[in-house]
């Protein structure tokens, strides 16, 4: 009898284990900090790009920018061009961040 509560009492620890360690379904959070000393925390979207763009679809326009931005080394937005507007974004917002 003694075996049976102690197994009862290690089933209830493990239960409680898992479900404290659960994934939390609350959204993550980014904190940005802009000049004037304002902080906020915005919530992570996994449908905007590095730089805030909102993106259709799976973001390979912006992906692609961004990274042909950082093979050339591209510091100035304005050296951004192409025919695609995701990612002329996309380089933009390497440029932006560097």
């Amino acid at each position: 009898m003694k075996n049976f509560l102690y197994a009862i009492l290690w089933i209830g620890i493990i239960i409680i284990a898992i479900w404290y360690l659960r994934p939390s379904s609350k959204p993550s959070y980014i904190r940005e900090e802009f000049k004037s000393g304002k902080t906020i925390e915005v919530p992570v979207d996994t449908s905007l790009t590095r730089d805030n763009w909102e993106c259709t679809g799976d973001c390979s326009g912006h992906n692609a920018g961004y990274e042909w931005a950082a093979e050339k080394g591209i510091t100035d937005p304005s050296e951004c061009g192409g025919k695609s507007e995701s990612f002329i974004e996309g380089c933009e917002a390497y440029a932006n961040e560097n």
